[in-house]
Order: C-alpha cells, then structure tokens, then sequence
C-alpha cells in the first residue's frame, strides 16, 4: 500500500494515534494502473455473457445504420408503388367477383337462406345433394317407363306377310314406291319386299310388323294400289298416230 499513499502518524499529549495529521492524503495522479491488478472485461468465463450480448448489440445498431443510411432511388420507388397499387386492384376484383358470385348462388337457394359466406356455401351443398338424389331418382323412373314401352311394342306389334298385285301396270316402280307410302301411313314397317314386274302384272311380297290386323293392311295397301294405277291412266297422254 505504501506505494499509492503515504501514512503518517505523531503521538498526541493524551497518546492518541492521528492519521493524516501533518501532510493530507496523497492520491496517485497517473492514468495507468497495473495490468494485474484490473481485470479485463469480455475476456474469460466471468465475461462470455456479455461478450455475447455486445455482439449481438453491435449486429443490431449496424443493421439500424444500414438501414436509415440506405436511400433507394426514385425509380426503384415507383416500380414498388405501382407493384403494391397493381396487387391492391387485383385483390379487389377479386373479392369483388367473390361476392357476386355468392349473390347469385343466393339467388339459386330457397327462401330464408342467410346471406352469409358460411350459410350460403352449406345451403348451396345440401340443395346439391337434395338434386342428385331427385336425379337418381327420375334416371331410375325412366328407365322403367323404356322397360314398359319396349315390352309394349313388342306386344303391339305383329308380324305377317302380305300379298299385293295389279294387272297391265303403268309403271311397276310407282307402283311400288306407292305401296311403300301407304305401309308408312299405316304405322307398319316392312322387314323384307319382294317383287316381280311385267306388262300383264306387278306383285309384291311383304313381310310386315303392324299394329292392326295384316288382313286390313293387305287391303288398303291393295286400294291404294289399284287408286294409282287410276290416276296413271287418267293422265296418260292420248297416242296419236
């Protein structure tokens, strides 16, 4: 201690000691100290932490001076409003679109149906499940209303053969195509036609499918033939020599 300060001491009359009696106290005026004698902070265990939170203060305030010290230039500015002014139109048209399309899928849902998001997109599912049943339905119905049709044409309709013919044609093919007019008009199909032609005759053999009796079709087929042949010679010219 002698070598920081000085200590002095005297004997007073009542044998008391006196610290600091003739001289005051001296105080070291250097600015060095010794090395040893101060430890040195974020060096070792006992400064690990705060070399660590230093570090970490330091990393911060050098970011926050990059930052304020960083001015962008004009250009790049514009480009970055009109990229945010671009996104904000296209959100909007967005939501916009959104929100018609919830209305008219409103308009498609019963009466009483609540105007909400959530209420409309449930409503919306189980009138869509209600429809695919009704649609499973109708589809089944209607494959047993083809069943009975089929099984009634088959009752309906009976197959027979028939015979037309006509003496002294005045054209064979008229003739038939005449035939096959009337076996339309009828509601009867013909299956297979066979036919001969000569100048004394035209006969057909018919296999038909009819609704009515084939006694009748073979009748008013055979009227309308003889019909035709009628009006043929009614309108053949006169040959004149």
């Amino acid at each position: 201690m002698e070598e920081f300060f000085q200590v002095h001491t005297s004997q007073a009359n009542n044998g008391e000691i006196l610290w600091f009696e003739n001289e005051a106290f001296l105080v070291n005026q250097s600015a060095f100290v010794s090395f040893r004698n101060k430890p040195i902070e974020g060096f070792g265990v006992s400064g690990y932490g705060n070399v660590s939170a230093n570090h970490r203060n330091m990393n911060k305030r050098m970011m926050e001076f990059l930052k304020k010290s960083w001015i962008p230039k004009v250009g790049e500015v514009k480009m970055e409003k009109e990229k945010v002014h671009k996104h904000m139109i296209k959100e909007r048209i967005r939501r916009e679109k959104q929100k018609q399309s919830y209305l008219a899928l409103h308009k498609l849902l019963p009466m009483g149906t609540k105007g909400e998001k959530n209420a409309i997109v449930q409503t919306a599912v189980m009138r869509i499940q209600e429809l695919q049943k009704y649609k499973e339905s109708l589809k089944k119905r209607n494959d047993e209303l083809q069943m009975i049709l089929a099984e009634g044409e088959k009752e309906e309709f009976e197959k027979a053969k028939i015979k037309v013919k006509v003496n002294y044609p005045i054209s064979g093919v008229d003739s038939m195509l005449e035939v096959l007019k009337c076996l339309k008009n009828c509601g009867t199909k013909a299956n297979a036609m066979q036919s001969s032609f000569s100048q004394q005759e035209f006969s057909s053999m018919l296999e038909i499918e009819t609704k009515i009796g084939a006694a009748e079709v073979e009748k008013t087929v055979q009227n309308t033939l003889f019909e035709t042949e009628r009006n043929f010679r009614a309108h053949q010219l006169p040959m004149t020599w």
